[in-house]
């Protein structure tokens, strides 16, 4: 069992990847990265004798995995075959949690009572957390899956309680979402850190959301279109909205899957464009250099 989170100082600094907005730097739920990037993907996104074929390509070039646990979809043979492929490419272990809609892939609108929502996001954390622990795994991160994702976007009462379920499973956790005000809202109150995300493949609102699935602009498909949205984010901070307006994502998390096309040959482009590719961690924060520093100091020989 992870110790207890430790309380982050008021004055602790967070450092930005891209330009970003203001708010993210202004708030504490804000995962702080010393440098670099992580790139994550989802695996075990079948169910049954239905899979997602080539899960894997792209597994060498990203950093962290999420693994889906049974909800929106995933099973424990799935699941175990996902660990297998984490533990063989040595990535940060993620939980890809969704509502519990197998028929509609976790993408429906649907409604669900707080209470269920809760114990459902507990009953995947802990299913995932029992077969990780026969691979000597502890989960790091926590990444929400269709609807439920997008809701983190500007619903603060599905924000809340997914950051307070994440909390109280283990506040070591860090949760994965959409660049926005209402998640690291959600997050400070939980005491839960946060990494904000940005999709090399799918097209932003001028507001900084993500187009829904449904949106006939919704996802890129061009290759080159997504190398140059990828290499915008890396070195810019910033995407081209769907009405072409710049528009600044604050992020520490790159998300890719393996459906985009060609893309084995785009993970690997993005990979190199990322001089210090990093996972994600457990620790409760990192130590800036004025408090290494003082530790140094006092430090007993």
């Amino acid at each position: 069992m992870r110790r207890s989170r430790q309380q982050k100082s008021r004055g602790h600094k967070t450092q930005s990847t891209g330009s970003g907005t203001g708010y993210q730097n202004d708030s504490s739920a804000r995962l702080f990265m010393q440098h670099g990037i992580d790139i994550n993907t989802n695996l075990g996104e079948g169910f049954g004798p239905f899979r997602i074929e080539g899960e894997d390509v792209i597994l060498p070039f990203v950093t962290s995995a999420n693994i889906a646990c049974g909800a929106h979809a995933g099973d424990p043979v799935i699941m175990e075959e996902a660990l297998e492929m984490v533990r063989y490419y040595g990535l940060s272990l993620g939980a890809h949690i969704g509502y519990p809609d197998l028929a509609g892939f976790g993408r429906r609108e649907i409604r669900i009572p707080s209470n269920e929502l809760r114990a459902s996001i507990l009953f995947q954390l802990g299913a995932l957390t029992g077969m990780a622990k026969t691979f000597g795994f502890e989960i790091t991160q926590v990444r929400p899956h269709g609807y439920l994702y997008r809701q983190l976007s500007n619903d603060q009462r599905i924000a809340s309680i997914v950051a307070k379920a994440i909390a109280e499973f283990d506040q070591w956790l860090v949760l994965i979402g959409p660049a926005s005000p209402t998640l690291l809202q959600a997050g400070e109150r939980a005491g839960l850190r946060v990494a904000l995300e940005a999709w090399v493949d799918r097209t932003y609102d001028n507001n900084g959301n993500l187009l829904p699935h449904t949106h006939s602009r919704a996802i890129i498909k061009n290759p080159n279109e997504i190398l140059r949205q990828a290499r915008n984010l890396i070195q810019k901070g910033q995407v081209i909205a769907v009405d072409g307006t710049p528009l600044p994502i604050d992020f520490q998390t790159l998300h890719m899957h393996a459906k985009i096309p060609n893309a084995a040959y785009i993970a690997e482009e993005i990979r190199k464009m990322i001089p210090y590719a990093c996972c994600l961690t457990s620790e409760p924060f990192s130590v800036d250099q004025e408090e290494s520093r003082f530790n140094s100091a006092f430090a007993i020989s």
